[in-house]
């Protein structure tokens, strides 16, 4: 787990801005993650140079309160690790007791702590741990990057350590309020940055795992947005910061980007289709598109309707075929349009 925050003391009024939680293996596979920036309730955000995040960021941002039985939900049944888990400690009980949540106690690990105990360093920051291991940190200060790194560094610790570890606590027990309303969250993709991989591929990584479902108007939006973006091919910088800032504000996480990015090339496919004729140039452009969104295989499945003919010197030339792959899906022999899954 980890937080950004306004401040160093909840109990000065210092509140959480964003929080993380990701369900991590011994080995430290992830399988799963939350995360969400949280409107402080008129407190300034504080440090923005530090973590990136604005007043405007969190306005539209749920409130602890509201989330607060989610993030127990997600802490039920678990050992808590958090680099500095003291921090996150504070600030977790001052905000679950505005919400009038007392007496939840954890079993936690704090990888500062161990890392103390168990190897030299020149300080005992996250940043200089990781490095440490040659686990780098692309999203420092954003509490996903954070929770990824201590994710990381987690089994290398322990490999370290060699010896079990031992909790005064039971893990904590979530009994939920019992209410099925779905709150509504907000993402960001931070350190936003083309890369080696490109704009999409980075903005994609940035983002938790799943996030709000796609609404229509959502995808409208994206879409919009996104055509525009590749007009010439490409996706540039500013563009990629408007999308990231579209599926941030929506609260949306990779998977939903990712379905959202296959719903637009198929329905380029679809409109290159159409005629049942594909040119080359048509081919080119659906790559061109496909390569701008981290999928630059996406049509492999695809062939020119005017490939030239095969020389009279060529001997049994295979034809070649088109074999439709769907994009939700991935398997051969349909499209998304009818792909079973979504039906």
């Amino acid at each position: 787990m980890d937080v950004e925050t306004t401040g160093f003391s909840p109990a000065r009024g210092d509140r959480i801005i964003e929080i993380a939680i990701a369900r991590v293996l011994s080995d430290g596979t992830i399988e799963d993650e939350f995360c969400t920036l949280v409107n402080p309730q008129g407190r300034d955000v504080g440090p923005t140079f530090v973590h990136h995040i604005t007043n405007e960021h969190v306005r539209n941002a749920p409130t602890f309160s509201e989330i607060a039985d989610e993030v127990l939900r997600r802490l039920s049944g678990t050992v808590v690790v958090a680099h500095n888990a003291q921090f996150e400690e504070r600030f977790l009980d001052s905000e679950l007791g505005l919400t009038g949540i007392t007496g939840a106690q954890f079993p936690a690990l704090c990888t500062m702590q161990l890392a103390q105990q168990v190897m030299s360093a020149p300080n005992y920051k996250l940043g200089t741990i990781a490095r440490e291991f040659g686990i780098a940190i692309p999203d420092a200060h954003a509490a996903l990057g954070d929770v990824r790194a201590t994710a990381k560094i987690l089994p290398q610790l322990l490999t370290v350590n060699g010896s079990p570890l031992a909790y005064p606590l039971e893990p904590y027990t979530h009994v939920g309020s019992g209410s099925s309303s779905m709150v509504s969250l907000v993402t960001r993709a931070a350190s936003l940055r083309k890369g080696t991989e490109g704009w999409m591929t980075n903005l994609v990584s940035r983002l938790p795992m799943n996030g709000n479902a796609i609404s229509d108007n959502v995808g409208f939006v994206y879409f919009e947005s996104l055509t525009s973006a590749l007009e010439d091919g490409r996706i540039l910088g500013d563009e990629a910061k408007e999308l990231a800032r579209i599926a941030g504000q929506a609260g949306l996480g990779s998977s939903q980007v990712q379905d959202l990015n296959s719903q637009f090339l198929e329905s380029l496919r679809e409109a290159a289709l159409a005629d049942d004729i594909l040119t080359a140039g048509e081919l080119g452009h659906l790559a061109r598109a496909s390569a701008a969104l981290g999928l630059p295989n996406y049509f492999d499945d695809l062939n020119p309707s005017d490939a030239p003919a095969p020389s009279a010197d060529e001997k049994n030339p295979e034809p070649k075929k088109r074999r439709r792959r769907c994009g939700n899906c991935g398997e051969i022999g349909h499209y998304r349009p009818t792909c079973p899954k979504l039906s």
